[in-house]
């Protein structure tokens, strides 16, 4: 089983950056692809910092007992920074549910990821879709 974290602004898509996120839906999925909604966790931003970079610390700070994120964006620095945790990132878009299903059905949607690397479709290095981040961990919290 996994503790699964997804950002989503419907439940039903996932469909938020994670430096976006204010809230995450955390999902206990098992190995036949079943799932259950846990709870939905408000994000508390961060009390000072220096804007997106320190939201996505916060962001990770608040998630510690998830083995795995799903969000539509996500950089490079806050990827290393889950990893380093123990939690895996996905970049992805498309249905809660498929997505949860397949997770749990032995990753059969998820390509074996490297240490660092960010699955994103369109993840460009240098820039991040459009968020106005750097996209190269330089303080993209996307």
């Amino acid at each position: 089983m996994a503790i699964i974290a997804v950002a989503s602004s419907d439940g039903v898509n996932i469909d938020v950056h994670f430096g976006q996120a204010t809230s995450f839906r955390i999902y206990d999925v098992a190995l036949d692809g079943s799932y259950k909604h846990l709870e939905e966790r408000k994000i508390i931003p961060a009390e000072s910092g220096n804007g997106e970079s320190s939201h996505a610390a916060a962001t990770i700070e608040q998630l510690p007992d998830v083995d795995v994120v799903l969000v539509n964006r996500i950089g490079t620095g806050p990827t290393r920074a889950l990893e380093g945790r123990g939690t895996r990132a996905f970049a992805l878009s498309g249905s809660v549910d498929v997505a949860l299903t397949a997770y749990g059905k032995k990753q059969k949607l998820f390509k074996i990821k490297q240490p660092g690397e960010v699955l994103q479709s369109q993840y460009i290095p240098g820039k991040c879709g459009g968020c106005g981040g750097s996209g190269n961990g330089g303080g993209c919290g996307q």
